[in-house]
């Protein structure tokens, strides 16, 4: 399944499967919302998945530049930054609800001025974010009355991550050796994503194995120098673009680096970026790009070997081949 196919499955089956608005959430007395803004990309996220398109949301270049697995329709008015939205445009949008983040708590008793205000996006603070997003998204769907549209989406996503693990399966020998999951911060530092991150729970339903060891505290990430990714000698690198340019020219003089396994071919690869605070979209493009890429680094790292074994068996298809003749 191509992205352009799996995005059409995810945000279609939302606009086509919406139930009906007719039935009341309780904290809304006048109905069911239907002019939505949205403080936060991954929030804007969730809502496409359920085919609603906000009135308006913060950054909308920041959106669409990160969270590229969605489309975000041009109408969709720009209010400026996350915890400072241009609040005369808010107005003149004539919101119905205001979705925010914990994140947004001090700029709620502004927001409500204008219109009902919902938080959301407590997902990414769960040791367990895609679990806990995929609960969100039925939330959200429940009170804007898309139940239909939740279910769909849910189900559209897990169909692009057991395809994914499908494709994994075909090729075994992609999911043979551990991952390490990073971003690269500057020549010193990479993120790197354990088990608790988005990325590490999708990692786990594909089959694969998190090299970065497990760890108490359940944060998502931890930022560590190279010389942390030294303990799982046999593992590979997978990281998120882009690759920043210091970091690259250090790689290439870095006598710590040139002594790490990942300088070896198929042993580091790049994935396009996929935001860690993304929602159920996000995680499906990841599963997908994913086992993308391992698989064809897999069929890659085969076509030498196999080269060289029809380099070797030249020899006797040419001596068959006279004997043959003869």
């Amino acid at each position: 399944m191509n992205r352009r196919t799996m995005l059409t499955r995810l945000l279609g089956a939302g606009m086509l499967a919406g139930g009906s608005l007719g039935h009341a959430a309780g904290q809304f007395a006048a109905g069911l919302p239907r002019r939505l803004v949205s403080l936060d990309w991954g929030l804007t996220e969730m809502l496409l998945s359920l085919g609603v398109v906000p009135v308006g949301m913060a950054n909308v270049q920041g959106f669409r530049r990160n969270f590229t697995a969605c489309t975000l329709p041009a109408a969709v008015v720009d209010l400026g930054l996350m915890f400072q939205p241009n609040l005369e445009l808010l107005w003149a949008l004539k919101p119905e609800l205001i979705i925010i983040t914990p994140a947004h708590a001090a700029l709620r008793a502004s927001l409500e001025k204008v219109a009902p205000t919902l938080t959301l996006g407590r997902y990414r603070a769960s040791p367990v974010p895609y679990l806990a997003a995929r609960a969100e998204t039925q939330q959200l769907a429940a009170i804007l009355g898309r139940e239909a549209s939740g279910a769909n989406a849910l189900a559209q996503v897990d169909a692009a991550v057991a395809q994914a693990r499908r494709q994994l399966m075909d090729a075994p020998a992609t999911h043979i050796a551990p991952l390490y999951m990073v971003r690269f911060v500057d020549e010193t530092h990479l993120r790197v994503y354990s088990t608790h991150s988005l990325y590490g729970e999708i990692m786990t339903l594909l089959g694969l194995h998190n090299a970065w060891p497990d760890t108490s505290h359940a944060a998502a990430f931890s930022t560590v120098g190279f010389e942390a990714l030294g303990s799982a000698p046999e593992a590979a690198l997978i990281y998120l673009k882009p690759l920043p340019v210091p970091v690259a020219k250090l790689m290439e003089r870095s006598v710590l680096w040139q002594a790490m396994p990942f300088k070896n071919p198929g042993r580091m690869l790049a994935l396009p970026s996929v935001p860690a605070e993304g929602g159920i979209v996000s995680a499906a493009y990841f599963a997908q790009v994913l086992s993308d890429v391992l698989v064809a680094s897999a069929d890659q790292q085969r076509k030498p070997a196999n080269a060289a074994a029809l380099l070797r068996a030249t020899p006797d298809l040419r001596r068959a081949s006279a004997q043959g003749t003869a």
